[in-house]
């Protein structure tokens, strides 16, 4: 069984914390990634990887910033499905959560506690096939 069967269409966005996005997204922007302006909000912003679809970095403005605290991210389009898909695999998931501007987020985590997590993004942002596209 392949990931996509179990949660369906996604694409995969790593979170990384940052103090400054503004000085982040230049790094990240001098590195040769591309800013993706849909996703932007006060305090995240998107880079896609180039020639990798369905792919992207994502920038948080956490405020404060700790070693390890990457999340990595499956965008679907359904979070209700994929969330039951991974209850009936057996994996503990966290309930959905509304985390702003109808962006749907859980959490789950993998044998060594580190946090993983699901996000289904509002119509006014690009589908789960969109991402990195």
């Amino acid at each position: 069984m392949s990931l996509k069967d179990i949660i369906g269409e996604y694409g995969f966005v790593a979170k990384l914390d940052v103090s400054n996005l503004q000085v982040s997204a230049e790094f990240y922007t001098a590195l040769g990634l591309e800013h993706d302006p849909r996703f932007d909000t006060p305090i995240w912003m998107q880079f896609n990887l180039p020639d990798i679809d369905q792919v992207a970095i994502g920038l948080y403005a956490s405020g404060s910033v700790s070693p390890g605290g990457s999340v990595p991210t499956f965008i679907v389009n359904d979070i209700n499905a994929a969330r039951q898909s991974l209850l009936d695999a057996g994996v503990e998931v966290r309930p959905i959560q509304d985390v702003g501007l109808g962006v749907l987020m859980a959490s789950f985590y993998d044998p060594d506690s580190n946090t993983l997590a699901l996000r289904q993004n509002p119509s006014s942002q690009p589908s789960a096939t969109e991402i990195g596209a």
